[in-house]
């Protein structure tokens, strides 16, 4: 009896719609295989996905130009966020997908403040006709960062900000996700 009125109460008084949810970022169901971007590399020779394997991937599609809030997603995102998380470092690639060829301002960028992102080409409609369906609230599925799993599943999507106090709580949430996500596997 006790229990049924545990329960009941909880039906009756928990909105679980308000409790925090395991997840920090928006979880991409099913998952995207990367594959579906029609990945190249930069010179256009194909890209191999096993060449994912054992590590897991910080995503960022690049449009071509970059934004304050792309500077942020390729800097405070995911360069620092990753060297943040000390042991595991070595268990996380970035990758930078250019959807078109990268402005000089986003090329400098790259070499000067990010130097080291692994680089790619993706197709632009590929992009948008894979990712977008499942970021409600985008205008499109560029500009944004991705968690890729080893095998080459895009599997969780975070926006990226122009103000350093939103960089700054995603970067929590990113990192919140990137700890559970490594704390259980093997992989990497």
């Amino acid at each position: 009896a006790r229990i049924s009125r545990f329960f009941a109460y909880v039906k009756l008084f928990v909105n679980f719609d308000d409790m925090e949810r395991t997840n920090q970022g928006t979880l991409i169901v099913p998952h995207v295989d990367i594959v579906d971007l029609k990945p190249r590399q930069l010179d256009g020779s194909a890209f191999a996905v096993d060449a994912l394997a054992g590590q897991w991937t910080m995503l960022y599609i690049a449009s071509g130009d970059c934004d304050t809030a792309c500077k942020n997603g390729l800097y405070y995102l995911i360069m620092q966020l990753r060297k943040s998380l000390d042991v595991d470092t070595p268990r996380v690639r970035r990758l930078i997908a250019h959807t078109r060829d990268a402005s000089p301002a986003l090329r400098e960028f790259l070499d000067d403040k990010v130097a080291g992102m692994d680089e790619i080409r993706v197709d632009s409609v590929a992009v948008e006709h894979a990712l977008l369906p499942f970021m409600q609230g985008a205008s499109s599925a560029s500009n944004h960062i991705y968690l890729v799993s080893p095998d080459g599943k895009i599997f969780i999507w975070y926006p990226t900000h122009e103000d350093i106090n939103e960089v700054l709580l995603e970067a929590d949430r990113i990192r919140a996700d990137l700890k559970r996500t490594l704390k259980g596997s093997l992989i990497g």
